[in-house]
């Protein structure tokens, strides 16, 4: 490499002086409340801010800024911390071990005392007041839900804030066949014997959910309807729900055949796809085994390749089924649900395949060169419910290539 070449030297200092600052100018005249917040109904607060027009302090270190003679009110008063943000704005968080912002369920009044006095002087000629509202308690969860119920569930019910449980259940009313059902707070123990249940407890924060039973059997084939509240308090706040809160769910129903068909985009069943079997109840588990399965489904032509598989309310029949081709299942009456119920009689049902999408496939490539030494040369291709193909052969040569991709592109 060449030798570096000398430039040119520069006769300044490093690092260059800092320029010189000036004071910003300070407000002069009353004391104001530029801006504060929150402010009327709100979901959530994280914490109160208060912003002046001139400064409320001298500048310090963040250690030295926390507030002791605070020149704001909170009713109700709440325990916390005030600390200085630069020396105009002031903010409060709330300290509690539960929760890491404001209580929900109250209304807050902030005031702003006249006659409180800026650090350059500037006095609040009339008071500053203001109020913001946190709402009282809403069903962020609950349970049961859609599918069918035994007669002795568990209710769970998870809330966006600390709750009492007790205090809860007393506003929660539980109906069925218009008949009121009457309620009490469920154990541990049997919570954690509920795998569902034991799931959204672990899934909730302590202190925000209740979980409950009815103290005799609902009846089956029923809906039962849940209404949380009016009235619903927090352990947060003093403030209650208005309006009701609400969810319903249905309870077993003797065990029978609700739906039949192909998973298919079309309207009918085609070969190689499954046969698929709806019950308005999930099945037992139990018989998940196939050969358990195979004792109680029937299938008539025999079906090649069969499998069968249960989820939940459904039977899925797998095999390598025959286009143009009606298969005859019988499902025995044994056949029992998760509520221990059986079919109580064989059921026949039918499902006719229909042919198969006709399908032609050959060689991906633009050219397929035959073997030249060959005795016979063919190009094979496979077709599915095809009985006849157009074909054009033309006699061609190298200088012909350029012509036909001409055609094919056009």
């Amino acid at each position: 490499l060449p030798p570096p070449r000398p430039g040119e030297t520069i006769q300044e200092p490093f690092p260059p002086a800092e320029p010189a600052v000036q004071p910003t100018p300070v407000p002069s005249g009353p004391l104001e409340v530029l801006r504060y917040a929150p402010q009327g109904e709100i979901p959530l607060a994280p914490f109160i801010s208060v912003t002046f027009n001139q400064p409320m302090t001298a500048l310090a270190t963040l250690e030295e800024l926390a507030v002791q003679d605070v020149p704001v009110q909170i009713e109700p008063a709440l325990p916390g911390r005030w600390r200085w943000q630069g020396a105009r704005t002031l903010t409060f968080e709330y300290e509690s071990a539960l929760i890491d912002r404001l209580p929900k369920s109250t209304e807050f009044r902030v005031t702003i005392p006249a006659g409180t006095r800026s650090a350059t002087g500037g006095v609040l000629v009339e008071a500053v007041s203001w109020t913001f509202r946190t709402p009282p308690p809403a069903v962020l969860e609950s349970y049961p839900g859609d599918t069918p119920q035994p007669q002795d569930p568990l209710f769970f019910i998870a809330f966006d804030q600390r709750i009492d449980p007790q205090a809860v259940l007393g506003t929660i009313r539980v109906s069925s066949q218009n008949k009121a059902i009457p309620l009490e707070l469920d154990s541990e123990e049997a919570i954690q014997a509920d795998e569902r249940v034991s799931r959204l407890v672990k899934g909730n924060p302590e202190g925000r959910w209740l979980v409950f039973r009815s103290t005799q059997l609902l009846p089956t084939d029923a809906t039962v309807n849940v209404i949380i509240g009016p009235g619903t308090p927090s352990t947060e706040g003093p403030l209650v729900t208005v309006q009701a809160q609400s969810f319903s769910f249905r309870t077993y129903a003797p065990l029978r055949v609700v739906d039949q068909r192909c998973p298919s985009v079309l309207d009918r069943c085609q070969p190689l796809q499954p046969f698929y079997i709806r019950f308005n109840n999930p099945l037992d588990e139990a018989l998940q085994d196939e050969q358990v399965l195979e004792e109680l489904v029937q299938i008539e032509p025999e079906l090649p390749g069969l499998q069968l598989n249960l989820s939940g309310d459904s039977l899925f029949i797998q095999g390598m089924s025959k286009g143009r081709t009606t298969y005859e299942v019988r499902l025995s009456g044994r056949l029992r649900d998760a509520f221990g119920q059986m079919l109580g009689k064989d059921v026949g049902l039918s499902f006719h395949v229909g042919p198969a999408e006709p399908a032609l496939f050959g060689s991906n490539q633009e050219l397929v060169t035959l073997d030249p030494v060959a005795e016979k040369a063919a190009y094979s291709v496979f077709v599915v419910n095809y009985s006849r193909l157009a074909v054009k052969i033309y006699a061609v040569q190298p200088g012909d290539w350029q012509a036909y991709q001409t055609y094919r592109r056009e």
